[in-house]
């Protein structure tokens, strides 16, 4: 490990190629003004103390563990990694790059879909042991970004307390709420970023910023903020009383023809719209074998109950889970807690079948003939699509009441190009039928025009904020938004 300090400082600028020793050797009455003016430019090296940050490179023991990503077809090697303990550790983080001129990335919980929480150069910003948590007398909850979805609700349930977030147990509370973030609960209570009501970020000169109320890089934090420009440190939440239960239906279909899912999938997104905000539901076809999963956390069931029944009628079989307690049915959905070779990505939102019956045939025919692919539908819609909350946040695909997304997993590292393959001539069978609006938090390093895929009419207000807060692109990744 590499802890530096002002004793370590002539040495380091030394081994950093930087000549900040030359001004020691000039007379002070021959330095003209040009020479103040460089020295006043050359960004200082911060005193780097242990209980804020601790910095390590490739030969200490510790980095191979802090390179670790939860998606391991993606193995990068940064130069640096900086594990932060407190905001201080991460505004001397961006010093320090500053002073070493090195690009900035940040991880949390690591489950960047393309590896963009690391980079094969520049410098990580670790705040994955960021985790202190402060409940207000009002039920709102101040995280550290470090905090991971499991450890929010080990806090949050005991306490009858919930956010709108996701259910995958590992994922970093910070990267799922600065680009949206939807979970169960989203269509009754929105998106996890508009339950985001304070943050403090560092920008690309390792300026702290409080945000709170109208802010406008609050707004951009909800649904712009993953690794745009700034890091932040901290969120605040209101959270909301827990449901007494949680209950789950299913519906499985087996040894499917391209005709007999695409019957379901017609189905499925006839019945969805009706819906109560309650529910949420998710078309899962797996190769052959299809999953519809509908979930319900309220005593009224109607809507729940007819299209249970009718999905059961042409489904091979139906299954209606108990009502549980929140916190024991939520784990259920925890999912692999481990590192796995994969390849997520967005597939498109959509506003009804229409808009990608013309591409069925083909997409359904590919899924069910290859090894390992995922083709899955996610409903949206209910209260994600309010006015207030569009007004006091950047996430632009609110009126699409449908998220897709395509999935691939592997277990050796010999069939990745075969699944990516596959997977490729999915996602360009969508391109080609004029499927452009894709979710931020399921990137895809092969969209063309990603920027206006994630961000539509908000890219350039968000332009304007990255100019503001990292005018020298000193955070950025290859899909982040550039100046």
């Amino acid at each position: 490990m590499a802890n530096y300090n002002r004793r370590d400082f002539a040495k380091l600028v030394v081994l950093g190629g930087i000549g900040y020793t030359i001004f020691s050797c000039v007379d002070d009455s021959k330095k003209d003004k040009t020479v103040k003016e460089v020295k006043e430019t050359v960004p200082k090296m911060p005193e780097l103390l242990p209980e804020n940050i601790k910095l390590y490179q490739k030969a200490d023991a510790e980095y191979q563990d802090l390179t670790i990503r939860f998606n391991k077809r993606i193995q990068q090697a940064p130069t640096f990694i900086a594990q932060c303990f407190n905001t201080q550790g991460v505004v001397d983080a961006i010093l320090f790059a500053n002073f070493k001129d090195l690009k900035v990335v940040v991880k949390s919980g690591g489950h960047s879909f393309e590896g963009f929480s690391s980079t094969n150069d520049g410098l990580v910003i670790d705040v994955s042991a960021m985790k202190k948590m402060e409940w207000t007398p009002d039920h709102s909850l101040t995280v550290e970004t470090g905090c991971i979805l499991k450890e929010l609700y080990d806090e949050m349930l005991p306490k009858q307390r919930i956010l709108p977030s996701g259910s995958c147990a590992t994922v970093g509370i910070a990267g799922l709420t600065l680009g949206g973030g939807y979970g169960f609960f989203s269509r009754k209570y929105g998106l996890t970023c508009d339950s985001l009501e304070e943050i403090t970020l560092v920008d690309g000169k390792g300026n702290v910023h409080h945000e709170s109320r109208n802010s406008a890089i609050l707004k951009a934090c909800k649904g712009g903020g993953n690794g745009n420009f700034g890091i932040v440190t901290k969120m605040k939440f209101r959270t909301y009383q827990a449901p007494n239960f949680f209950q789950a239906y299913r519906c499985k279909a087996y040894k499917l023809t391209t005709e007999r899912a695409k019957s379901l999938l017609k189905t499925w997104f006839q019945y969805t719209k009706e819906l109560p905000n309650t529910a949420f539901s998710a078309f899962v076809l797996n190769g052959k074998t299809l999953t519809i999963l509908i979930t319900n956390y309220s005593t009224d069931s109607k809507g729940v109950t007819e299209m249970y029944n009718v999905l059961k009628a042409v489904s091979d079989k139906a299954t209606i889970g108990s009502k549980r307690p929140l916190q024991k049915a939520l784990k259920t959905f925890y999912g692999v807690q481990h590192p796995i070779y994969f390849k997520n990505a967005c597939a498109g939102l959509y506003k009804d079948y229409t808009e990608i019956e013309g591409c069925m045939d083909d997409v359904i025919s590919k899924v069910i003939s290859s090894r390992g692919l995922i083709y899955q539908v996610n409903t949206l819609g209910g209260n994600i699509n309010s006015s207030s909350a569009e007004k006091r946040s950047v996430f632009p695909h609110r009126s699409y009441p449908y998220l897709s997304e395509l999935q691939s997993y592997w277990d050796e590292p010999s069939q990745e190009a075969s699944r990516l393959a596959m997977f490729q001539e999915v996602q360009d069978r969508f391109y080609k039928h004029g499927i452009r609006a894709h979710y931020r938090n399921y990137p895809d390093i092969n969209f063309k025009d990603f920027e206006t895929s994630y961000y539509g009419k908000y890219l350039p207000e968000l332009k304007a904020i990255k100019k503001q807060l990292d005018p020298d692109n000193r955070i950025q990744h290859p899909q982040s938004i550039s100046v």
